[in-house]
């Protein structure tokens, strides 16, 4: 069996006609202009032959006993994947013969006695046209391919703003099912809305509406709705299709950017805590601290910075180790956001130091509560894998606008006022200016 599983370079030619003669002619004639050939005396025999092979060309004669022509043609051209060309030869001059062919897909005809220099070059323009043609498909099917097994959702649009390729990624996106987004307008799947709003009214495609911006369009981290109602952070890409100045379509890329909004904000939020305890930590205060002199400027109100360290942490770390060392940090840091109210927040700056910031506290005689309640709570014991642990805590506590007008200084004087109530002692509370 001459099964051909590949298309070979030279062309493969059918010839179809009950007279032999005319059969020689042909053969001779194709095989000396370079071409394969292979013969059959009727259309069943035809079918059967066009069947097993990959013709390039099927070259015909209308009027045959049994199967005629037009018949073979029909079913060649209903019966196969990429069927090829089919010219017809007649000696008939018979319109209705001919109409009929091309009406079951004759790509054309010609007369006998044949013309062997017109024959030539319908053939090379037939085999051409369609050699070229399986390339085209084979190509798009390739595209398709790579388009289909993307994990980016992929759509393109057609010049009447209408879906007519959405890969299998972004109807899983979407949470839709082909037959309900092909043929649909675009603006009835992509319902978009801006970072920091609600309102899924924007149009990701607006060039539309424009014919005087045809350019490539880029929303980043905006949202998409999904079918279900629910929406997803993406990075969405449109970009126009403008074939001889005129636009076609569009085609729509978009990522789910999820998972890198969560991981962007994990790191932001390591950036800015403490690992230990998950306190804001020193890079956090740095920021917050110009924010909140800020907000109490502008409210003509004071802000309260109290500076801790701990009393006798040290030989805890010594006597038990760093993993009880721990763990009593742990436990300060638990027991500094418990006794704070919301408004107000507890820092750690590294090691055994602190910073609690009063935003909404009146008076001196607030700060001074929460600074005595600080040293209460810190002095009750901590108990750490049985063992029991005593610590207590030096403040200093710095005043805006009173001790100084910027961050910095408001924190370096903290520091100064909790040394001072070290040397005063440890275990108490002593303001910037009393020291």
């Amino acid at each position: 069996m001459d099964t051909v599983s590949y298309r070979s370079s030279i062309p493969n030619i059918l010839i179809v006609d009950d007279d032999e003669v005319v059969r020689i002619l042909l053969r001779q004639f194709l095989e000396g202009a370079g071409y394969n050939t292979r013969e059959a005396e009727n259309g069943q025999q035809a079918l059967d032959i066009a069947a097993e092979n990959n013709f390039d060309l099927v070259i015909m004669d209308i009027s045959m006993p049994g199967i005629d022509g037009p018949e073979v043609c029909e079913q060649i051209r209903t019966s196969m994947v990429n069927p090829p060309p089919v010219l017809m030869i007649t000696a008939l001059d018979d319109d209705d013969t001919v109409d009929r062919s091309f009406k079951v897909g004759a790509i054309d005809y010609i007369r006998k006695p044949i013309r062997w220099a017109v024959l030539k070059n319908r053939i090379r323009y037939i085999i051409g046209s369609y050699r070229s043609q399986l390339e085209l498909a084979n190509l798009s099917r390739n595209y398709e391919l790579i388009l289909d097994t993307a994990a980016n959702g992929i759509c393109g649009l057609d010049q009447d703003r209408k879906i007519n390729y959405i890969n299998p990624a972004a109807l899983s996106l979407l949470g839709y099912k082909r037959y309900e987004v092909i043929g649909k307008l675009y603006s009835d799947i992509f319902r978009m809305s801006m970072p920091g709003t609600s309102e899924f009214d924007v149009d990701c495609c607006p060039f539309f509406d424009n014919s005087g911006s045809w350019e490539p369009l880029h929303f980043d981290e905006v949202r998409l709705l999904r079918h279900d109602g629910t929406s997803f952070p993406v990075d969405f890409r449109v970009t126009p299709i403008v074939e001889a100045k005129r636009l076609t379509g569009g085609v729509l890329v978009f990522q789910d950017i999820t998972e890198r909004q969560q991981a962007a904000e994990l790191i932001r939020y390591m950036a800015n805590h403490d690992s230990l305890t998950n306190l804001p930590n020193r890079n956090y205060l740095r920021k917050r601290l110009p924010q909140a002199i800020s907000l109490a400027k502008r409210y003509k109100r004071k802000l309260f910075l109290l500076f801790i360290d701990l009393d006798r942490f040290k030989p805890i770390n010594d006597t038990y180790g760093h993993d009880v060392g721990d763990q009593v940090l742990v436990e300060v840091a638990r027991r500094l956001t418990y006794m704070l109210r919301t408004s107000d927040s507890v820092c750690r700056l590294g090691g055994d130091e602190f910073v609690i910031l009063l935003e909404s506290t009146t008076g001196s005689t607030g700060a001074e509560l929460v600074a005595q309640k600080t040293i209460d709570v810190l002095n009750e014991s901590i108990d750490v894998n049985d063992h029991i642990c005593y610590i207590g805590a030096s403040v200093g506590i710095s005043v805006y606008p009173d001790d100084s007008q910027d961050a910095e200084t408001l924190l370096r004087h903290g520091d100064i006022a909790m040394y001072q109530a070290k040397e005063k002692g440890r275990n108490c509370w002593i303001r910037y200016k009393d020291q």
